[in-house]
């Protein structure tokens, strides 16, 4: 026969059994939560990147396409005044803009390379954030059996002690 005691501790075993699975159930809940939030940020970033590249594919485009015109408008110029050899104009022209051609793909460059950086960036935040979610660990059955067996064990020592006592008494 069992005693108030163990009845108890059996309850409260129950109890605190359950309420870990309820809390473990929230964690995860959670967790789900900042994963997602993880996610959009992710993909707010990753979208934002790839307007500023959009951004300086136009930007390289325009340079080039400025520097093309003002290097034809050079030539024709000089071609129109009748100054020297034609080939001769268009290669020292060419030569002063192949120097501005170098200069916008420098920079153009160095834009992609900041983007992959950010993009690298932008992946190891995901990947902090989700690694810094730790598992709840769910309480064990097992555990809840032992918990309840040595409450009911001790129960039962306690009523043959009373028992025992009663006898000798």
């Amino acid at each position: 026969m069992c005693d108030v005691q163990a009845a108890l501790q059996v309850a409260g075993a129950v109890v605190a059994h359950r309420q870990k699975k309820a809390d473990n159930k929230a964690i995860r809940r959670d967790q789900e939560t900042t994963r997602r939030n993880a996610d959009k940020a992710y993909l707010h970033d990753m979208v934002k990147i790839d307007q500023e590249k959009v951004n300086a594919d136009m930007e390289k485009t325009l340079a080039e396409i400025k520097t093309k015109a003002k290097r034809d408008g050079e030539i024709a110029q000089k071609q129109n005044l009748g100054n020297a050899n034609n080939t001769k104009i268009v290669q020292s022209i060419g030569a002063l803009y192949d120097e501005d051609w170098v200069d916008i793909t420098r920079g153009y460059d160095k834009d992609i390379q900041l983007f992959q950086n950010q993009q690298s960036e932008a992946f190891a935040n995901q990947a902090k954030t989700y690694n810094s979610l730790k598992p709840p660990t769910d309480p064990s059955r097992t555990g809840l059996m032992l918990e309840v067996a040595t409450a009911a064990n001790g129960g039962y020592q306690r009523d043959l002690d009373r028992k025992e006592a009663k006898k000798n008494g």
